[in-house]
């Protein structure tokens, strides 16, 4: 038996990155991550200017932006008419307002950074190709067992393992359950003008996006409405047809996109009853599995790991309120983005009155489109004084989920723009 004063269950981007910040302040850490430092799988992560404000802590803000793509415009139109429903400014008025820019960086880039971090680091442990087959919480200490036979004594444990966290049991979260979307991503045309490309329809959401040095990223979100109809036929025949009867700029968009075995997002079907027990928390995908519409998974995980390590600061390493204060801190934030995201993805799946509705409404001025696609996960803006989000330097601002139902229009409605 191995013991470890902290041990985070990672998988992918979160277990690093949290890893990172508590090493930051710090702390020594061990991770066993599920994945090899070169696995990795397609996508872009959307990196607001809330999530590069932290990852610069870390140093690799600027590092991560040298190889991202910085869109200057987002144009979200109708994926079965083509036509343009709203547009918003990114770019420049993005750094203007917000202080840093809006990015779309490859998973593989966002990856190859945080294991050369880790193993940089002289804090940060880090045992790839293993996933935790058992969480025991005794109380003082946690148990966990991985999938090598090997045994951890931790002094506290923090789930990074996504939706089918091992930690969120001891939590009171609900189960995995598959959510009616499947997600396809491959490499196709770049969008002209450095324009972030959207098209929505009652069964499609495509994305298309362009990648630093060159091409392009397709990703798209189909509504699994016929279950019976994909296994008879085949992912790739229903969605085809979906496909044939969409505008051409979608066809020219996705090309060859479609894949036999597309990933499959998960959510959960109840909340956290708490976000912290014991020496147990979780972050990211573990706290709170995201729809794919908004694209804000990683831009969570992200603020999760910082404010974790924060709270470890302000704790002076006493485990136990690091943990509940960061429970109490993160759990408003995040059930707000979790709550856009899963109406947003009901605005771009509308159909009928709704979908008629939606359109007059985004073809207004009323909506202020770039702070509802950026500001999605709220942060303090350049200039304010410490201690003004959360009465902490650094800590973000809770924001109160919204009430059940649409979002109303405001400069902070239905947010998050992509598929990622």
């Amino acid at each position: 038996m191995v013991a470890v004063p902290l041990l985070v269950l990672g998988a992918r981007f979160a277990g690093l990155t949290t890893a990172l910040f508590l090493a930051h302040q710090g702390f020594p850490v061990h991770v066993i991550d599920r994945d090899r430092p070169g696995d990795v799988d397609r996508g872009l992560a959307v990196l607001t200017p809330a999530a590069l404000r932290e990852l610069a802590a870390l140093g690799l803000a600027d590092p991560l932006a040298a190889q991202a793509w910085e869109p200057r415009r987002l144009a979200h139109a109708d994926a079965d008419t083509g036509a343009v429903l709203r547009v918003a400014d990114l770019g420049p008025v993005v750094r203007a307002r917000f202080g840093r820019p809006y990015l779309l960086a490859p998973h593989g880039v966002l990856r190859a950074l945080l294991v050369a971090a880790c193993a940089a680091d002289e804090m940060v442990t880090v045992t790839y190709g293993r996933s935790a087959t058992s969480v025991e919480d005794l109380g003082d200490a946690v148990l966990v067992t991985d999938d090598a036979g090997g045994r951890h004594r931790a002094e506290a444990v923090i789930g990074a393992d996504g939706a089918g966290s091992r930690v969120r049991a001891h939590l009171g979260g609900g189960h995995a359950l598959s959510s009616p979307y499947l997600v396809h991503r491959g490499p196709g045309p770049a969008p002209p003008d450095d324009v972030l490309r959207l098209w929505s329809s009652p069964t499609l959401h495509v994305t298309q996006s362009a990648v630093a040095g060159g091409g392009g990223e397709v990703s798209m979100t189909v509504r699994v409405d016929a279950l019976e109809d994909m296994h008879r036929d085949g992912v790739a025949a229903v969605v085809a047809r979906l496909l044939a009867s969409a505008a051409p700029e979608v066809r020219a968009a996705v090309g060859d996109a479609v894949v036999a075995s597309p990933s499959r997002v998960h959510r959960h079907h109840a909340p956290l009853e708490r976000g912290a027990r014991h020496r147990l928390t979780v972050v990211g995908g573990a706290a709170q599995p995201m729809l794919p519409h908004t694209a804000q998974a990683v831009a969570l995980e992200i603020l999760d790991a910082a404010t974790l390590g924060r709270a470890f600061d302000h704790a002076d390493g006493r485990i136990v309120p690091a943990l509940e204060e960061y429970a109490s801190v993160r759990a408003h934030p995040r059930a707000a983005v979790a709550r856009r995201a899963h109406d947003f993805a009901a605005l771009c799946h509308a159909d009928g009155l709704v979908r008629r509705m939606r359109d007059r409404l985004w073809r207004t001025t009323s909506v202020d489109a770039t702070a509802a696609i950026v500001d999605a996960i709220r942060g303090p803006s350049p200039g304010s004084p410490p201690g003004a989000y959360g009465h902490r330097p650094g800590l973000v601002e809770p924001v109160v989920p919204p009430a059940p139902g649409p979002s109303p229009p405001g400069p902070h409605g239905p947010a998050g723009p992509i598929a990622g």
